[in-house]
């Protein structure tokens, strides 16, 4: 006995007014699993490109604080030279009263015009007493008429010692530590956007398989089917609940 084809009315009667329910939210998962992956693979490459940035951003900075260090070192080894030659020459003065202009000129000198600036007030002077000890404008030194001893500016620098003047490192290597710190930041910061960028390509993962769960469901036709395009749809849920608890960021 020979039969006609069988029919499926869509797909076992699962229709309504002419509305394929299943087919209808396989759709909406499909497209909804699809612009999310989408969306999250952008982000991803954000927060990449940003990460990329900031390492480099740290490198150069760290690159920059490392020098800035090593002429910070030089600077602060070079005031300590000139220090000590200065003071050789300011104590010269004190034993020899005929050569006490000399030496205590070679001392101004130094100080004056090779030491650094932080160096410079480290030793007690003042821009008083640069005004005073610049007004000779030949010699540009200045020594007291009544001074028997020791030019009494001069004397500030026997009661200054570099080596123990934290105020003076500070000045010297400052811009070293500023630029060290802001390396750090950057690359902490770099890190994190490392992290944020792995948490999203985890999120396209996850959509990826809500399009793969609800991809397959359309191949069978028995009422498993739906419990595959649940799984899909859950997937889908729980990665758009996943991406709202990370960080995003816009062009």
């Amino acid at each position: 006995m020979e039969h006609g084809p069988r029919v499926r009315g869509a797909r076992d009667g699962e229709t309504s007014g002419g509305i394929n329910w299943f087919e209808l939210f396989a759709a909406l998962i499909l497209g909804a699993s699809g612009i999310s992956t989408a969306l999250v693979s952008f982000e991803a490459e954000l927060w990449t490109g940003k990460m990329s940035q900031l390492y480099t951003q740290a490198n150069q900075l760290s690159t920059e604080a490392a020098a800035e260090k090593s002429r910070a070192v030089v600077q602060i080894a070079r005031d300590a030279a000139i220090d000590v030659q200065a003071k050789q020459h300011i104590l010269e003065g004190i034993e020899d009263e005929d050569d006490k202009k000399h030496a205590n000129a070679i001392a101004t000198y130094l100080y004056l015009h090779q030491m650094s600036e932080p160096g410079y007030h480290a030793m007690g002077f003042t821009s008083e007493d640069r005004e005073q000890l610049l007004a000779d404008a030949t010699s540009k030194i200045h020594i007291r008429e009544d001074s028997t001893l020791i030019d009494p500016i001069l004397a500030k620098a026997l009661d200054n010692d570099l080596s123990s003047n934290e105020a003076y490192r500070t000045a010297i290597m400052g811009k070293s530590v500023q630029e060290s710190a802001d390396a750090d930041k950057m690359l902490h910061d770099g890190v994190e956007a490392k992290e944020n960028a792995d948490k999203f390509k985890m999120g396209d993962v996850i959509f990826a398989v809500s399009l793969f769960f609800t991809g397959i469901s359309l191949v069978f036709f028995s009422r498993i089917r739906w419990l595959i395009l649940i799984g899909g749809g859950c997937f889908l849920i729980g990665g758009v609940i996943y991406m709202a608890t990370i960080h995003w960021i816009f062009p």
